[in-house]
């Protein structure tokens, strides 16, 4: 089990004792409303998806951490990184965050921490992230962590009935060290 220790909370793999937690958080629209995630959301969807991270951590396909809470040891959300590429060395970067636990720093330690993890533990040299054009917040997280906006996808996804663009964003491992360093 891969565990990386922050201050407010621990990025963690997920297991099925972890599956309720995920559930509780997913099933809320309002969480999935930027990401490719079916509602209703079930607990079966839940399973499968802890069953999937537990197989992509495996075969090295991607990378998968729970946000542990860590007073509570639950999962409030999940950040990936995904697309992962040895040869090119560079990976895509996605995350959720439970609606209660949004607006508290918690996201911008858990990219840090991911990030830290991309950078030095797995010597990448690029990390991507896509965003679904009306999640600002999700915008302003990554240009606050120093990732670049790189560009658009114009009617990238059909998502809850509508087309969405998809603004493309990503931090470079010498931004990375800047922003470090700063």
């Amino acid at each position: 089990m891969k565990k990386i220790i922050g201050k407010k909370i621990n990025l963690r793999s997920v297991n099925i004792k972890d599956v309720p937690s995920i559930y509780e958080h997913v099933k809320d629209p309002r969480i999935t409303r930027y990401l490719l995630i079916k509602q209703p959301y079930t607990m079966k969807m839940a399973r499968d998806f802890v069953r999937k991270t537990q197989t992509d951590d495996k075969k090295k396909k991607a990378w998968h951490f729970g946000i542990e809470d860590k007073q509570s040891k639950k999962i409030i959300g999940m950040i990936s990184l995904r697309s992962w590429s040895h040869e090119h060395r560079h990976a895509e970067v996605g995350y959720w965050l439970g609606l209660k636990y949004h607006r508290q720093g918690i996201m911008s330690e858990a990219l840090k921490l991911v990030l830290d993890f991309a950078f030095k533990k797995l010597k990448l040299v690029r990390v991507q992230a896509g965003v679904m054009k009306p999640n600002i917040a999700s915008a302003q997280l990554l240009k606050k962590a120093g990732f670049k906006y790189e560009g658009c996808s114009r009617k990238h996804f059909f998502n809850n009935g509508r087309w969405q663009d998809d603004l493309r964003f990503a931090i470079l491992i010498q931004e990375y060290l800047k922003k470090r360093s700063a």
